[in-house]
């Protein structure tokens, strides 16, 4: 199997120090004695030689059987999910590079590493044990007390690495990656996802770029959006999708249709200025598929206008004058070609709704098919979009426009560049556009492509909705219902392939109980594990109350800002430095995990 695609990380350098580091510590010491009986003069000093390095051997057939040893480095470096996945890949390919984070010593006579196995689990969290921020690798030195703890625990004698604890990596410290608002990101996650090597990008823009491949199309309703990802984006949540869900005063629900099916495609564009209470929608523009105008209309604001924005929007005082349509009346409008039977199509649709004031169910946002050129958490602009993939250009500044040419942003303009970007999308597949998995692809993908088997089995996971319609297109997903139910297809799976994933949601309240339910459910697991079977527990806690209540603050506090004055809110709910130093600080602290490894034999 090749593994160089994976591996994106540089050369391995000089160990830290190099008078510490394991196989060298192994190999400078003193053989230990060995029974000689039957041993041929090659056959005794390969069996020095595993000794030297602790490693267990056996006669079969008269020949010199040597289990392989997995042992940690040192490196400069907190670990990753990719160094994790990559310590599975490498150990099933004698002739790949070793992994970055832990060697499994090669010579003639050492037994292949047929299969590997990794297993997620919420136990062993650094930050609640105490683990200096610093500290990278586990040792007794580098923090004596989390090491004590390891070791006291049961499951110590399945991933000791050696006897001289002195000298012992027991495992090495792991760091997610987290975003500007301080999401940190799922490590089950990072382990699905594999990069894409220069090559196989390029062969898939190539051929992204020629006719469009049938089997990639897909119908709009895959697109639309879900409650989840509607609340992540901060919709207004239709009654549809919740039924308690209560309208504020002057908000109105789009109504029920006839039940058409497929249901109707209409792009909705908004323009608005700032007014004393915050935002307010100036012009609509609807357009259907057919590219027909439904509505191109001005609103007047009821509030006092502060700023018509008319270099964006278009609207100036004058335009406005005479304009007697009201945000209610344009609401009554929207409702008569907006209904159930509609998918609504737009670009931010979030801003456009709340200043109409108005839910729907049904939405597909361009902003969230389509991804920024550096990646999530940032959103492209519906005018570099439309730059990119439909090769024109619109919302053309002021300072370039023609004499005679309107100001500002046409909204039936931007209304039909989204529907042609959504176009392109069901035409090119649900990738297309993405810069997460169009750049990425599944473990599973990968190893069939490299001619492997693997499988994933889950329990809980909060996976993106991509990934899981990637997984779910594969036989060997698993999303099953509880952490038994993993533990059996862990078993069954393992019998036929070469690598499997799991992840245990572990629901039990208290550290203790999740310890003690892991190391029942892990001693079967191992039990039915083949020998010279390399396994990976990954660990750490996988949120945290704190963090996530001065995430929240900070949520409710800019929203907040958004419709009222800084003086109209208490101190107590202000965002202050001192709470983003602490968030900064919770964040970094709380994305840190262990990984242990060791081989069966």
């Amino acid at each position: 199997m090749d593994t160089r695609s994976l591996l994106e990380e540089p050369p391995t350098k000089r160990p830290l120090d190099p008078n510490q580091e394991n196989l060298d510590d192994l190999k400078k010491a003193k053989p230990e004695e060995v029974d000689t009986t039957n041993l041929t003069a090659r056959q005794k000093k390969k069996a020095s030689k595993a000794r030297k390095l602790g490693m267990t051997y056996e006669f079969v057939d008269n020949e010199l059987i040597i289990h392989p040893k997995l042992f940690f480095k040192r490196f400069n470096d907190f670990a990753s999910m990719k160094d994790a996945r990559n310590l599975l890949l490498t150990t099933l390919s004698p002739t790949a590079k070793q992994s970055r984070i832990a060697e499994v010593p090669d010579f003639p006579g050492i037994a292949q590493v047929k299969k590997t196995v990794l297993i997620d689990v919420p136990i062993f969290d650094p930050n609640e044990m105490g683990l200096p921020l610093e500290v990278r690798h586990l040792t007794k030195e580098s923090a004596p007390d989390v090491y004590q703890q390891v070791v006291s625990d049961p499951l110590y004698e399945f991933i000791q690495q050696m006897q001289d604890q002195e000298k012992e990596i027991v495992g090495l410290v792991s760091a997610a990656g987290f975003d500007q608002y301080k999401r940190v990101h799922d490590r089950f996650l990072d382990m699905l996802e594999v990069p894409l090597s220069k090559g196989e990008l390029k062969k898939k823009r190539d051929e992204e770029d020629r006719d469009p491949d049938q089997k990639r199309a897909i119908m709009p309703e895959i697109l639309v959006m879900e409650k989840d990802l509607l609340m992540v984006e901060d919709f207004p949540i239709h009654k549809a999708l919740d039924p308690n869900s209560e309208l504020e005063d002057g908000w109105v629900d789009t109504l029920p249709g006839v039940g058409v099916q497929p249901k109707k495609l209409i792009a909705l564009d908004c323009e608005m200025c700032k007014t004393v209470n915050g935002y307010a929608v100036t012009r609509v523009a609807l357009i259907d598929r057919d590219r027909n105008v439904l509505i191109n209309e001005l609103v007047k604001p009821t509030d006092e206008i502060t700023d018509y924005v008319t270099h964006i929007s278009g609207v100036s005082e004058s335009s406005l004058v005479g304009i007697t349509t009201t945000l209610h009346d344009i609401q009554k409008k929207i409702q008569q070609h907006v209904t159930s039977d509609t998918i609504l199509v737009g670009h931010g649709l979030v801003n456009d709704l709340k200043c109409l004031k108005m839910r729907h169910p049904y939405i597909i946002d361009t902003a969230v098919i389509y991804h920024h050129k550096n990646g999530p958490p940032y959103k492209p602009s519906l005018r570099d979009l439309t730059t990119r993939y439909l090769k024109r250009t619109i919302q053309v500044r002021d300072e370039d426009k023609k004499p005679g040419d309107v100001q500002g942003h046409d909204p039936c303009e931007d209304a039909i560049a989204s529907l042609e970007l959504l176009e392109r999308k069901l035409v090119y597949g649900i990738k297309y556009g993405l810069s997460g998995l169009s750049q990425t692809e599944t473990v599973l993908d990968y190893l069939q492509r490299n001619g492997q088997d693997g499988a994933v089995i889950e329990h809980g996971a909060q996976l993106s909705l991509l990934m899981k319609r990637a997984l779910l297109e594969n036989k060997d997903y698993y999303s099953v219902e509880s952490d038994e139910q993993v533990v059996e297809k862990l078993v069954q799976q393992h019998q036929t392939k070469h690598i499997v994933i799991a992840r245990l949601d572990l629901p039990q309240e208290t550290e203790v109980e999740r310890r003690s339910v892991f190391m029942r459910l892990f001693k079967r697991v191992y039990e039915a594990l083949d020998p010279d079977t390399a396994f990976c527990i990954t660990t750490g806690y996988r949120t945290n109350q704190q963090r996530e209540e001065l995430r929240q603050k900070r949520i409710d506090y800019k929203k907040k800002l958004k419709l009222v004055g800084l003086s109209d809110i208490p101190m107590e709910e202000r965002w202050s430095i001192e709470d983003e130093h602490a968030l900064e600080q919770i964040a970094d602290a709380t994305r840190r995990g262990f990984i242990f490894a060791s081989i069966k034999n």
